[in-house]
């Protein structure tokens, strides 16, 4: 009598083997999953600052009229205020969906490191339109021009096809050919941080300096409401601050983002390259500070 196999069948071993090479191939590529779980970290450590632009507008011009106007009309004042911060609630939800491109990016980039891909098909839906009004303050520049803007949309579609199981390596290869699309949009993320958010916070501060002064010329007729609103001016001046060690280092993060990127695109054959891994380190100790100083509360209604 014939003793029983102890080799698994021929379609069970074939399933085994695929199943060793793609854990050995997942286990090479775990730096290209670090890379892509970064990215979605940067940019959501990011979507504070993007998507308040507005409430931060309205907050500062509030803040103004309650402490400088002889008498102070809340309805007024909030519609005064609005009018004011035109801009800023248009570019807010803007600036999110350019956001998100970056945050599918990495989502796609940290599932094509594990052999899978997410699907995008419904999410970028008038993007375009979305992102033609994407304006500067001041003079009115586009902050992405037809060209940029048409190379950002390429990749969104791309996304957009992206619904099935594919080679890990041709698919990031497919991703990684986009690279420009990445870069377009990180620096247009990057220079409204650096560019329009950080000089906002700055002249913010300083307003908020004058109106510790003015308040305090009033501490010997109206003593109790001088200390409350000193005392409140104190602690958003600190936030002031520290917001503007967030938007320096969200800046920081991105350069460290697209350092990384540029090196996968040279080190995909060989991603356990110790010089790459180091950029890869790297840009996670950048996302770490960002997270830790975007961890901060918003601004408040005044």
């Amino acid at each position: 009598m014939r003793s029983p196999s102890l080799l698994p069948s021929r379609p069970a071993a074939t399933g085994l083997l695929a199943a060793l090479l793609l854990s050995g191939c997942a286990s090479n590529l775990a730096p290209v999953r670090s890379v892509g779980e970064q990215t979605q970290k940067l940019s959501a450590a990011a979507h504070p600052m993007l998507a308040g632009a507005a409430d931060s507008c309205m907050a500062k011009a509030m803040r103004q009229q309650l402490i400088m106007a002889t008498r102070f009309d809340a309805q007024g004042s909030e519609l005064a205020a609005r009018q004011r911060c035109v801009m800023e609630e248009k570019m807010s939800p803007r600036l999110v969906a350019l956001n998100e491109v970056l945050i599918a990016y990495g989502k796609v980039l940290a599932d094509s490191a594990d052999g899978k891909v997410s699907s995008y098909k419904e999410q970028f839906k008038g993007l375009g339109d979305a992102l033609k009004g994407l304006e500067q303050p001041g003079d009115g520049a586009p902050l992405l021009d037809a060209g940029q803007l048409s190379v950002v949309i390429k990749l969104a579609q791309y996304m957009s096809t992206l619904a099935t199981h594919r080679m890990q390596k041709a698919s990031l290869r497919e991703l990684l050919a986009h690279q420009q699309a990445i870069d377009i949009t990180s620096n247009a993320l990057k220079n409204y941080a650096l560019n329009i958010h950080l000089p906002n916070l700055r002249e913010e501060a300083r307003e908020v300096d004058q109106l510790r002064g003015a308040v305090g010329s009033m501490s010997g007729t109206e003593p109790l409401a001088a200390n409350y609103v000193g005392t409140h001016l104190y602690q958003e001046r600190k936030l002031l601050a520290q917001r503007q060690e967030a938007a320096m280092a969200y800046a920081q993060a991105i350069d460290a983002m697209q350092q990384s990127l540029a090196g996968l695109a040279t080190h995909l054959d060989h991603p356990q390259d110790p010089q790459w891994q180091a950029q890869v380190d790297a840009f996670a100790q950048r996302v770490a500070v960002l997270e830790r100083q975007a961890a901060l509360p918003s601004p408040s209604r005044w």
